[in-house]
C-alpha cells in the first residue's frame, strides 16, 4: 500500500484544546504522535498545523468520508492539505 506524508493547516471552529483532544482520540493518532509519525502544533487559538508522516492511502481516503466530516463538524472549519516530498540536492 502506498504511503504519503502530508501537512495540513487546520482551521478550527471550536478552540485548539477541543480540536487537540478530538485529534488525539481519533484512530491511532496518539500512538502515531508517540512514535513521531504525527507532529502537530498550535499556530493560534483557531489554527493548528499537522504533519502526518508515512500516512496510508486508506487513511487519506477516510478523511474525505461523510463519517469523518460528521466527526469533526463541531471542531473544524476546514483543512488546507499539502503533500510533502523529500527534496533532493541537485547533482554536483
Amino acid at each position: 500500500m502506498a504511503k504519503m506524508s502530508i501537512a495540513a493547516v487546520v482551521h478550527i471552529k471550536s478552540d485548539y484544546e477541543s480540536w487537540e483532544k478530538l485529534m488525539l482520540s481519533h484512530n491511532d493518532n496518539q500512538k502515531r504522535v508517540d512514535a513521531g509519525q504525527v507532529l502537530y502544533g498550535k499556530v493560534n487559538d483557531k489554527t493548528a498545523i499537522l504533519l502526518n508522516l508515512d500516512m496510508d492511502e486508506a487513511d487519506m481516503a477516510a478523511a474525505g468520508t461523510e463519517e469523518f466530516s460528521e466527526l469533526i463538524k463541531n471542531d473544524v472549519e476546514s483543512h488546507d492539505f499539502y503533500v510533502l516530498n523529500k527534496m533532493e540536492l541537485p547533482p554536483k
